[in-house]
């Protein structure tokens, strides 16, 4: 087994790409959607890391630190992996001044250079949607469970969920959160920037990390640049089973099957095959791991646009939090 896992290491290649990004925070970046599991093994190899520190030399930061790397291959407790979620709003996150903007031109613009001008959105992950990818998880390890032994189980992965990508009442990013259905976004944008050209293409577009975040980029673009971003893989309702992030057209959500969802993890996950239950007991310790997240790029010109009405009822407020993205907090752990 050890010598497939060497061969298949060796067969894989990548093209990493490191840079300080707008919030001047070091990121790496490649091209596509890789699992966690593939990325552990591509960062153990010296080539991908010379790679990364080259890119990372260049803008003369020399000393750069793959600590990421420390993250994946540290020991952890049994936790539930993957849990896949089904997520039907999604939610973006700015500041005041960014809020006033938006107010003035009645919507979001999108930011970047020519080829990459993108509004991005994140998943909104609320108590809900951990229920129900709960059970979802249950009924995969314990296929056709008695009613006596679901009424047995515990709620067990709200003690797991505990990385920033379920935090609905604080942000990195800001505080004013807009949130909207899927299908209403995804209305709106057919309407205004796809037209008569069709549907929505949703592809694998980045796979990012930083110190101990991975954000799935997923790129939603009009069927119009096809060309354009051919060389990104496609996202279909028919790969369920492969791909970790499915886009479901007809029932306009996004079902994420989640790699890593606590990036402090405090509880071990014991599954008792007698019973079909899961049970949890303390970690010996709090064991620090990746976490992994999804957002969506919506690639156009402009500003998308929605009613007063539409903006206002679609705002929230939430706390900042400790660490958060601001430039501040960025150059100062940099």
């Amino acid at each position: 087994m050890a010598e497939t896992r060497t061969t298949d290491r060796q067969e894989k290649k990548y093209d990493f790409h490191g840079k300080i990004n707008k919030r001047y925070c070091p990121e790496v970046s490649h091209d596509g959607h890789i699992s966690i599991n593939d990325l552990r093994n591509a960062l153990q190899d010296d080539t991908n890391v010379q790679q990364i520190r080259r890119d990372f030399m260049i803008i003369d930061l020399r000393n750069y630190d793959l600590k990421i790397l420390g993250y994946l291959t540290g020991n952890i407790p049994e936790y539930p992996n993957p849990v896949e979620f089904h997520i039907s709003e999604v939610t973006h996150v700015t500041d005041e001044n960014s809020f006033d903007q938006i107010c003035e031109s009645e919507g979001f613009k999108a930011y970047g250079n020519d080829d990459e001008k993108f509004s991005w959105w994140s998943l909104k992950i609320d108590e809900r949607s951990i229920e129900a990818a709960e059970q979802r998880y249950l009924e995969k390890v314990f296929p056709n469970r008695s009613e006596e032994q679901k009424k047995k189980q515990d709620e067990f992965l709200n003690k797991f969920t505990t990385s920033p990508a379920f935090h609905i009442k604080e942000s990195r990013y800001g505080t004013v959160r807009f949130s909207f259905p899927l299908n209403e976004l995804m209305k709106t944008y057919t309407e205004q920037v796809c037209g008569d050209q069709g549907d929505p293409v949703l592809r694998e577009y980045k796979t990012m990390f930083y110190k101990q975040e991975i954000m799935y980029v997923v790129l939603v673009h009009s069927p119009e640049h096809n060309e354009r971003f051919e060389k990104f893989p496609r996202i279909k309702n028919e790969d369920y089973e492969e791909n970790q992030i499915v886009w479901k057209a007809q029932e306009n959500l996004i079902v994420w099957k989640a790699q890593a969802i606590g990036n402090a993890i405090e509880f071990k996950l014991i599954l008792n095959e007698e019973d079909k239950i899961t049970e949890i007991e303390p970690a010996q310790k709090q064991y620090y791991y990746v976490w992994d997240h999804v957002c969506l790029a919506f690639h156009f010109d402009g500003v998308l646009k929605f009613t007063e009405e539409d903006l206002k009822k679609s705002v929230t407020h939430c706390e900042l939090s400790q660490k958060n993205c601001s430039i501040r907090n960025n150059l100062q752990q940099s």
